[in-house]
This record gives structure tokens, sequence and C-alpha cells, in this order.
């Protein structure tokens, strides 16, 4: 400190004013000259307003800093109904598959049907979808042709797997191949694809692109007992998300034995006083802990309070779904026969196992084969000629049974079938004609 003061040199420095301090102007990296500040001392015989030294404001904004905030701010406008509608599916996405998890844990606690009934809903909910059939209306206006997209059906369906694959009923989706599937969680997509479809079992499968999707838990008809309690979810009349309760009321329930169109492959239906309603069907029926025990198919009588309504069995779903997904139709040669259906082959010739041929079409495989039918078909007086019991050496409990086994079958193969004729075992193969219905 005391060279400083000692120095004669650093105590008579001499510091001039300030005449050219640079600023860095916001948007630009530019230093910018500030005009040098006038100190002229100033001239008392001026007045005072002239003695005010004016000194100029210089204000430039940078044209790329205007487009980066234009970009920003249009980009914000686009951006935030999307990310809040994210932000809003994500919760409800979150919220529904953690009641899901929950539920799944708790049903296996409960004993009070009122207390499952509630977790069965939570836990399936999220897997079930509304499906909505678009097609189109043409309208003349005299100066051209309107055309416009417009709903021509309802149905539900059920996913199957995370991947976006839905299951529902043929007829539900058939009079178009445009639609829209709506999510629980309040998602809607019109990105609808469909993979395959079976008329004879009146099965569909689309493909939607969405993600965390919650499948189905399957579950196992053949356990169902009559008189077991089971739930329907589905869109009734365009009322989304639907609960309605009711029992199995039957088993075993055949095309035969009801209305359902001749075409049906043999296979077995459940009957269910659950209500039903259009709109309903493609939608699943659940068993006590939320699984899929089959799939609203038929109303018989005009509406669902005539309380017999008919669903495809979780059998028949697991047999014809997997070969769908894998090459988008069933593939079924034309035998030419026709079978009882198991509850009249059990009452009318006390048949508990296996498939009894009513008829066969003159000129078809299964004539050529030396298949027979009844006796006197279409009277009260006949007796049983052939029953068939298995297929390459594996027993055949029911026609669904055999049908399962045929479908395995690559196209045009050879099907040997071991038949029960007059109490003797015999094979006889059918050499299938091409593809078809029966």
């Amino acid at each position: 400190m005391s060279n400083f003061q000692n120095d004669p040199d650093l105590l008579n420095i001499n510091v001039p004013p300030s005449r050219g301090l640079d600023y860095e102007y916001l948007g630009t990296a530019e230093p910018v000259n500030v005009p040098p500040v006038d100190d002229t001392p100033p001239n008392p015989s001026l007045p005072t307003e002239q003695q005010t030294r004016q000194v100029p404001i210089i204000v430039r904004t940078s044209t790329l800093s205007i487009l980066l905030f234009v970009l920003c701010f249009l980009l914000a406008l686009y951006l935030i109904p999307n990310i809040a509608a994210q932000i809003s599916y994500s919760l409800t996405r979150g919220s529904e598959r953690a009641k899901a998890e929950v539920a799944s844990e708790l049903l296996e606690q409960f004993s009070d049907q009122r207390q499952i009934i509630p977790w069965v809903v939570k836990k399936a909910g999220p897997s079930v979808v509304s499906i909505q059939v678009i097609g189109t209306d043409r309208r003349n206006t005299g100066e051209r042709t309107v055309i416009r997209n417009v709903p021509v059906g309802q149905g539900s369906g059920v996913i199957v797997d995370k991947d976006g694959y839905i299951v529902t009923n043929f007829h539900v989706i058939r009079d178009s191949r445009t639609y829209r599937v709506s999510l629980t969680d309040g998602r809607e997509t019109n990105n609808v694809r469909l993979v395959g479809f079976d008329p004879n079992t009146d099965l569909a499968v689309l493909k939607i692109n969405l993600s965390e999707l919650t499948p189905i838990t399957w579950g196992d008809s053949n356990s169902l007992e009559v008189g077991e309690s089971v739930l329907a979810i589905g869109s009734p009349y365009s009322f989304a998300n639907t609960v309605t309760c009711g029992i199995i009321s039957a088993k075993e329930r055949y095309a035969q034995d009801f209305d359902a169109p001749d075409s049906m492959t043999p296979q077995e239906y459940l009957q269910t006083d659950a209500a039903v309603n259009p709109g309903n069907i493609g939608g699943p029926i659940l068993d006590s802990e939320g699984r899929l025990a089959g799939m609203g198919f038929f109303i018989e009588g005009p509406g669902a309070h005539t309380g017999i309504n008919f669903a495809l069995s979780a059998t028949t779903l697991n047999r014809i779904v997997p070969i769908l997904l894998a090459r988008g139709q069933v593939e079924r040669p034309a035998l030419g026969f026709v079978s009882v259906s198991q509850s009249d082959a059990r009452h009318y010739f006390g048949v508990e196992t296996g498939v009894v041929v009513q008829s066969v079409d003159p000129g078809s495989p299964a004539d050529r084969a030396g298949l027979r039918g009844l006796s006197q078909p279409g009277t009260g007086d006949h007796e049983i000629r052939d029953v068939i019991v298995g297929r390459r050496g594996r027993p055949v409990g029911n026609s669904e049974a055999l049908w399962d086994l045929i479908e395995q079958e690559p196209s045009g193969a050879h099907l040997p079938l071991d038949l029960l004729r007059d109490g003797k075992k015999v094979r006889v193969v059918l050499k299938p004609d091409g593809g078809g219905n029966r």
C-alpha cells in the first residue's frame, strides 16, 4: 500500500472520460457503437429547455427473433391441446389399469356376490370397446351428388391382445369396411383394419393402432355350470359401457335348437338370461372372475326382455380366433353330410359321445366314402347308421370337436374318420372336393 502512495507516476494518471461504451443489444451478437456523449459545458445564455442534451435511443429488433417467437407460438397452439389430451388419456388409462389390477386381487378374496360384480366390471371394462360401422350416404342435390360418411350399425367388441386385436361378431361389421372404435378411456380411432372373418362361426377380428391397451383374460366355458352368474358388457342402443347381470340358463345349445342361420358350423352356444340388446352383440359374457366365457351373439325374439339370449362359447373363440389371426379365414372342406345336434343325439338316441350322421348329400365326399345317414330321416321312426367317434385315431366327443380337428387339416387333405357302425368300428376316408361350409 505504501508503494502506491509514494509513486508519483501512479498518483498522476490522467483518466479520460468514457466516450465509446459498447452495448450488446438483444437479438444480435454484434456490438453496436453508441455515439459519444456530448460533454460540452452548457451555455448559460441559452434557454433551459435548449440546454438539455438529447441522447438518441437506438432500438433494433432482430427479424430472426420475431420468426422464432411466432414459430414457438404456433407450435404451442398445436401441441398444447394434443399434450393435454394425451395427459388426460394417460391418467384415465393409468386409473383403469390400477383398478383392473386391484380388482384381480380382490376378486380372489370376495365371496359376497354384491361385492364381486363391481370389481368384475372394473377388471374387464377396459377390454370392452364400442364399434361403430360407417357407411356412405349419397344424396343428389340437383346440381351434384353429395357423399357423406354416416353410421350404419353399432356393436361391441373385446380386446384380446395388447397389440390391438379386437374380436367381434362378423354380422356386426359385414356391411362395411370402415369402422370407428371407441375405448373406455375416451380414445377413439378410425384407423381400424379388418384382419379376418369367418361367417360360419360369425366371428371377425379387427386391428387398431393404439398403445397401452388392456386385453381380456380368457376363461373356460367348459367349466361353467348351469345357474352360474355371468355379466354382459356392451353398448346397447349406443349406451356405452352398459352392464347387465344374469345366469347361464343352459349349455350345449346348437344352431338347430334356435333360429340361427343354417350355414352356422356345428358348435356349442351358451344360453343366458343376461340382457343382451342390439349394440351388445360382440361384447363379452364374463364369468364371476371377470374372464371371457363367451360373446353375445344372438337374441331370440324381439329383444332382451324374452330372457333367452345366446352367446358363442369361449371354446369356439379359442378355436377360431388363432386361425383368423394366422390366415385371415377358416378353410373348411365341403364334406356333404349333416349331423344331429348333440342335445338331440342324447335325448332321442341316447348317444352321449360321438357325432350322429343325420343325412348325406348324394355324390358328395361323404357319399363317395360310404358314410350313412339315419335310416328314415324326417320321420319319427328312424335308426342310427353311423356315429363318428374319431379322426385319425383321435377321439371325437361332439360336432364341435370334430370340426376343430377338421379345421386344423391342410386344405384338400384326406380325412380318415372312425365310425361306430352296428357296434363295430369302421374307418372311412373322405376326399374333399374343395372349400365349403360343411
